[in-house]
């Protein structure tokens, strides 16, 4: 089994390397080791991110050398990182390419528990290739000893975050620790998932295992193969196929992962086999893309044809069952593809592009209508554009993260664009980077903080102007139940004060945050 990431860090190349944040990471194992550099960091995230891969346990060496200058990018780079299963960074050259480790990221990385290691600063002389060459020496010398792994390959497991704990994760750490290319079949010799090894391996898994009779490890021109029946509650629900390349498959080996997807299917596939659409919404949201595939033929759903997405939230969890009712009444018909269901406490709407934005809109907002006239309270929001099943899971995992913020900043909506919830994550950021930051931001609504006859009343009013009624005089006065006349006169005094027109766009942006970082802290915090 790897090591755990505590271990390494005594290697003779890392023990003068510092931990500056995820100290909970610590306790994680670690799988592998990669370099990560790029010249074209949009070109980058295409490539590693957006590719259906998860990592899984890999620590990653950087010196961020592309992007020493972007505290954003930095950021926005750790997120994608701990999104594809990496548990940590080491960082090389710094002092030297990045100037310092900004305390932005130190947050982030604590928030996510993802390892940040910073290498001895203002060191020329480090190489790559020193760590890089005891870390995996080290890795595969414990592989090598260790020929009994399933207990703590299924600890390794068990600490995913829950959203990443799918058989297809599950699938690839078993082969990576293995080396061995992997299939699942249910029980009419139909294939469910299948990992090759390495993955860029063009074995016909497929073509292979209709040669696979029964559990005898057989050899055909250098690969080995068997299969192995899985059971959930006694019951044979599938077949699992190994088969190795060049290096013999041995019964403790095959006895071994037979016991790791055995364990894993009990533990947290229990209803992995269902045949409703409701797995393959759980297939879409996981990223199970065999599955996805499979489970979408046989719905005749094409998968491919989803672009946009609706997130519910029902405030009463017992009225669940009636929205995604109404929800599937309404929705459906309007669609040439859509899948409705539920995905842990949301109700996600999945649909294709065939109708213009303003008919999402309006459909949005006549739901929307439909269930407070039914006195439910529910929060949407709307996804648009949404290319492919990564971008699913990661839009999915910003909202869940996010909205209960949302719901405070913008506190008479319940219909959101998605684009809203990255709003309020990035002020969330500022939040969360310390008083100086919060500080800076503040600075800009300072005149207003600072004017102690009345800036309350133009505190809330600003508030209200900018986030409720979407600089709507009209829709501010019937908000704060005052005069028309009252609201002009006010946010004419606030871009008074302010030296500027709060109106105006791009002056007014800053404003718009500040006043939403008030909000998030609650509305008698003062600077």
């Amino acid at each position: 089994m790897s090591l755990k990431l505590r271990e390494l860090l005594q290697l003779p190349s890392l023990k003068d390397a510092k931990v500056v944040a995820g100290r909970a990471g610590l306790e994680r194992f670690v799988s592998s080791i990669s370099v990560l550099e790029h010249t074209d960091t949009e070109a980058f995230e295409a490539e590693l991110f957006n590719n259906n891969e998860f990592y899984g346990d890999e620590i990653v060496i950087s010196g961020l050398i592309s992007i020493k200058d972007n505290e954003e990018a930095q950021c926005s780079m750790v997120r994608k990182l701990r999104r594809a299963g990496e548990i940590g960074l080491i960082l090389y050259y710094v002092g030297i390419y990045l100037p310092k480790v900004s305390q932005k990221m130190i947050d982030l990385a604590d928030e996510l528990d993802f390892t940040l290691i910073v290498m001895p600063e203002n060191e020329r002389t480090l190489r790559y290739s020193e760590v890089i060459y005891e870390v995996v020496e080290a890795i595969v010398r414990q592989e090598m000893n260790e020929t009994q792994f399933s207990g703590k390959l299924l600890e390794q497991i068990s600490m995913l975050p829950e959203n990443q704990r799918s058989v297809d994760t599950m699938l690839k750490i078993l082969a990576d620790r293995t080396k061995t290319s992997i299939a699942l079949a249910d029980n009419s010799g139909q294939l469910v998932n299948t990992v090759t090894w390495p993955r860029s391996n063009t074995l016909d898994l497929g073509k292979n295992i209709q040669t696979i009779k029964n559990e005898d490890i057989v050899q055909e021109q250098q690969v080995w193969k068997t299969k192995r029946p899985i059971l959930q509650n006694g019951i044979q629900t599938m077949s699992l196929y190994l088969m190795k390349e060049q290096t013999t498959l041995t019964e403790n080996l095959a006895i071994q992962m037979t016991e790791v997807v055995q364990v894993f299917m009990n533990l947290w596939g229990e209803n992995y086999q269902e045949i409703s659409p409701r797995e393959l919404m759980k297939a879409i949201m996981n990223n199970e893309s065999v599955k996805m595939r499979r489970l979408g033929k046989m719905f005749d759903i094409d998968v491919s044809a989803i672009q946009n997405m609706w997130l519910i939230s029902v405030k009463d969890l017992q009225k669940n069952n009636e929205v995604l009712h109404f929800l599937k009444q309404m929705i459906a018909p309007c669609f040439k593809v859509s899948l409705i269901d539920f995905y842990d406490d949301f109700i996600v709407v999945l649909m294709d592009k065939s109708r213009r934005q303003g008919e999402f809109e309006s459909l949005a907002f006549e739901f929307s209508s439909e269930m407070e006239q039914q006195g439910l309270k529910i929060s949407l929001v709307k996804c648009f554009g949404t290319m492919n099943t990564v971008e699913v899971q990661d839009t999915y995992m910003t909202v869940k993260n996010y909205l209960p913020t949302a719901r405070k900043v913008y506190t008479s909506k319940n219909v959101f664009f998605y684009q809203e919830i990255e709003f309020v994550a990035d002020c969330l950021e500022i939040v969360y980077s310390g008083e100086s930051a919060i500080a800076e931001i503040f600075k800009q609504i300072k005149p207003l903080m600072q004017n102690e006859n009345n800036d309350d009343e133009l505190l809330v009013t600003l508030a209200v102007f900018l986030l409720d009624a979407e600089l709507s005089y009209r829709k501010a006065a019937e908000k704060l139940f005052l005069h028309l006349n009252t609201i002009k006169y006010r946010i004419s005094k606030v871009s008074e004060l302010l030296a500027f027109p709060v109106t105006k766009i791009p002056e007014s942006y800053k404003v718009y945050q500040a006043v939403a970082v008030w909000r998030i802290l609650g509305e008698n915090h003062k600077k």
